[in-house]
């Protein structure tokens, strides 16, 4: 680094000085050229007043220095030479053209190669008079004593330049030391930062230049460290979150290799490096292939998947970079272990399914004894209503227990697989005469519309319809209306039952299908409801493949919607 800036500061001295030089050495030189030139002219003019007297006075003069003298008369013949004794070799001069011009009136300086000396020279003529005779003086210099003049110059240049380029070199080399001192403290002061400690470079306040540049560079290099400092708090917080999630985490760049994972994901699967393969750490062929073909397609997908005795619930997802300025996805896979939800959710329904079975007889019991009691019982004795309440609670409970059964067969799959073809109409119809004496005392206008055929086992389907229509029913107002619309396409049948009744609260819809889960408690008891018949409706329509749509708003009714795929089988 700093031999670099040495070299270039003195490559930069160098060209700079060899530029004055050759401008110096040009601008003397034309200096020289003019110096010359006005000592012709003013030669030549002292000269034309010494001969205009007497011409022949120009021949006493012994030496002319530097100058040739040459006196031409009228004809363009030589009459006088300094540079020749003998003038009767010398060439007719009347086409020269500093002759012509001065013939002209018009003298001017002309340079020209000489013939008789072999190199340039500097002529310039004027016209005189002597003795009544015109003549033409002229004087010449060489054009070489511009360079002799010039040489002196040029010393003294060369040496000024050998001068500047010493003294520029030796100011690069500590120009150089010191921003390579200031270069490292920056250097080191950024190691700091990497190394989590920081130290504001040291910098002197005399130098303006250097203490605005230092104190931008500590302020910005604080800042980073701060910057720093909070990337490194909120990382730690984020791996913190996510090494503590009830779900495993696995990240993957757009190669599948491994960029993230938590503890959940490496406790499930094989512990991998980031930078590995994901096959390096999912070991199940099956499972890779499947999570594989849902990240090249970038698409989405939930499934369920057994791994080594183990249920897994596994999300599988793309995701764009765009607002981090790259073009690349990143997939996530979420994976949830489900293995202790669903032996709990086994031995619910197992211990569902066993109360049910082992209360159905003595409630059986308990509804034969009481309907037996009540009919020998007169109705004004005042046991009469006590056997009543026995006998009603009894039925209540029994309808209850043969809803729990049912819904256990509905969850095993364990339930009739019977196939007819049904008309949907017919089974509203009937639904409706089972609340007749209901909709009769409500005065509630109850009206189907539509047409369906559905291919199925009538009693599941006629459950499913049943309970919809019945909830339509009782939690009605007297005067209000019940429309069953039917509907159905190429791929599905609609049935879609709407009431006026009193709605239910948006809070509630998400949890009304589940087992004895009720709304108004009180209302419940007063219709004979067990709270199931939601639930037994949720699970005939999952057995169906089919889709359950609940919209209601309180004080206004409800609307259920169920489709059904026109062909399923898997009843």
């Amino acid at each position: 680094m700093k031999k670099k800036i040495v070299l270039q500061s003195f490559l930069i001295a160098f060209i700079t000085a060899l530029a004055v030089f050759c401008a110096g050495t040009a601008t003397h030189f034309w200096a020289q050229e003019m110096r010359i030139k006005e000592k012709i002219v003013a030669d030549t003019g002292i000269l034309a007043e010494l001969i205009e007297e007497d011409i022949n006075s120009i021949k006493s003069v012994n030496n002319f220095g530097t100058i040739r003298v040459t006196i031409i008369d009228a004809d363009g013949d030589v009459f006088f030479d300094s540079a020749k004794s003998d003038n009767a070799d010398t060439d007719n001069h009347i086409d020269r053209e500093e002759v012509v011009s001065a013939i002209n009136g018009n003298p001017k300086i002309v340079k020209r190669y000489s013939e008789t000396f072999g190199y340039d020279m500097y002529y310039y003529a004027l016209k005189i008079q002597s003795g009544g005779e015109d003549y033409i003086l002229r004087v010449a210099e060489k054009a070489s004593n511009v360079w002799s003049y010039t040489g002196v110059g040029i010393l003294y240049v060369g040496v000024a330049l050998v001068f500047a380029l010493l003294l520029s070199f030796l100011l690069a080399t500590k120009l150089s030391g010191k921003v390579e001192n200031q270069l490292k403290g920056l250097r080191d002061n950024l190691r700091d930062i990497n190394s989590g400690c920081y130290t504001p470079i040291e910098y002197n306040s005399d130098d303006a230049l250097n203490f605005s540049i230092i104190s931008e560079m500590n302020e910005l290099v604080g800042n980073l460290k701060e910057s720093y400092d909070r990337t490194n708090t909120e990382k730690a917080k984020l791996y913190g979150i996510i090494d503590n999630m009830t779900q495993g985490i696995i990240v993957v760049d757009k190669d599948k290799k491994i960029s993230l994972t938590n503890n959940v994901a490496t406790s499930l699967f094989a512990k991998a490096k980031s930078g590995e393969e994901l096959i390096c750490m999912i070991d199940d062929l099956n499972l890779y292939e499947r999570i594989s073909q849902v990240l090249e397609e970038e698409n989405s997908e939930i499934f369920n998947y057994e791994y080594h005795e183990k249920d897994l619930v596994i999300n599988v997802f793309t995701m764009d970079m765009k607002d981090i300025n790259t073009d690349d996805k990143m997939g996530i896979i979420l994976v949830s272990d489900i293995t202790k939800e669903k032996e709990v959710s086994k031995q619910k329904s197992m211990f569902f399914a066993n109360a049910s079975h082992e209360l159905k007889t003595p409630l059986t019991s308990i509804q034969g004894l009481s309907e037996v009691l009540l009919s020998r019982t007169e109705e004004t004795s005042s046991d009469y209503k006590y056997i009543k309440r026995i006998y009603t609670e009894s039925v209540r409970m029994h309808n209850m227990v043969m809803d729990m059964l049912y819904i256990s067969k509905l969850e095993s799959r364990n339930i009739a697989k019977n196939h007819e073809e049904l008309n949907l109409e017919d089974l509203c119809k009937e639904a409706e005469q089972a609340y007749k004496d209901e909709i009769t005392d409500k005065d509630i206008k109850f009206v189907i519309k539509g047409h369906a055929v559905l291919e199925g086992d009538s009693h599941n389907l006629y459950e499913c319809i049943n309970n919809v229509i019945g909830n339509a029913v009782h939690y009605n107002n007297k005067g209000g209306k019940v429309t069953v619309t039917l509907s159905e396409d190429s791929e599905k049948v609609r049935v879609v039952v709407k009431d006026s009744g009193i709605g239910i609260a948006k809070e509630h819809i998400p949890y009304i299908c589940e087992r004895f889960y009720r709304v108004d408690k009180s209302r419940s008891k007063q219709t004979g409801g067990t709270g199931l018949g939601l639930s037994i409706v949720k699970h005939i329509v999952a057995l169906y493949d089919g889709k359950l749509e609940i919209d209601s708003e309180l004080g206004k009714g409800t609307s259920v919607s169920i489709e059904f795929p026109k062909s399923s089988k898997k009843n």
